[in-house]
């Protein structure tokens, strides 16, 4: 398929978009989305992902691309694993500490803005108002073992339907930004649902949160399961 270069950044892009809603993406994203108080929080927890996502392509499109490298089909199989055990590990973290009473949600103000905040009581009993900033290492990386774990599908597109290495360069690109656009779009989403919470109470954005996080075990679970059926059959 020889596309032109506005055809393959269209491409690019929409499969960029559609790539960022798979279930994996969506569980991670929105666990972490979901414990912020404010949409920008969430947004740029969204950003983040994409960005680490297109980064972690756009190195292995250059080691196969430009260089030459062969990649192994185990490869995206590793990192689909390495996804897998993160979305389980993610999920069971957030129910551990709710069950041990380490977090709970309350609502407060910074100069009139009311919003939700995850609060641990697990080192005394004050409010302090620490916002979290483990968050955003976290999504950049899970952005990045999720690239490397579809990168191998992904390239197969770039060698199909780019013949320079001009497009090709311009589809990886178009699919970072997708990626990015739709996982910007999912984490506004969730964070406009936070914040509508905030102006109610602390009890519907935590039980979002933890189902969030069941999501995440779930997905992950499946993740495995489809990886052991793969390695079986």
């Amino acid at each position: 398929m020889n596309l032109s270069l506005p055809g393959v950044l269209f491409v690019g892009f929409l499969l960029g978009l559609r790539h960022a809603f798979e279930p994996d993406h969506l569980a991670a994203v929105s666990t972490l989305a979901t414990r912020q108080g404010r949409v920008w929080g969430s947004a740029r927890l969204g950003i983040v992902w994409g960005l680490g996502h297109t980064l972690s392509i756009a190195l292995v499109a250059i080691a196969v691309v430009l260089l030459g490298f062969h990649v192994p089909e185990r490869f995206a199989r590793i990192g689909d694993s390495v996804v897998a055990g993160l979305l389980v590990v993610l999920g069971t973290t957030v129910l551990a500490r709710y069950a041990r009473g380490r977090w709970h949600m309350h609502g407060h103000s910074h100069d009139g803005s009311p919003h939700l905040h995850l609060h641990s009581h697990a080192h005394g009993q004050t409010h302090e108002h620490r916002h979290p900033t483990w968050d955003v290492r976290r999504a950049l990386g899970f952005g990045i073992a999720h690239g490397m774990a579809g990168s191998a599908a992904v390239l197969v597109l770039v060698v199909a339907s780019a013949s320079t290495p001009a497009t090709q360069a311009a589809y990886i690109l178009a699919f970072g930004l997708g990626t990015i656009g739709g996982m910007l779009a999912v984490a506004c989403a969730l964070g406009l649902i936070v914040r509508a919470a905030s102006l109610t109470g602390a009890r519907f954005a935590t039980v979002l949160h933890v189902g969030s996080a069941v999501m995440s075990i779930v997905v992950g679970l499946l993740l495995g399961l489809r990886i052991v059926g793969e390695l079986v059959s």
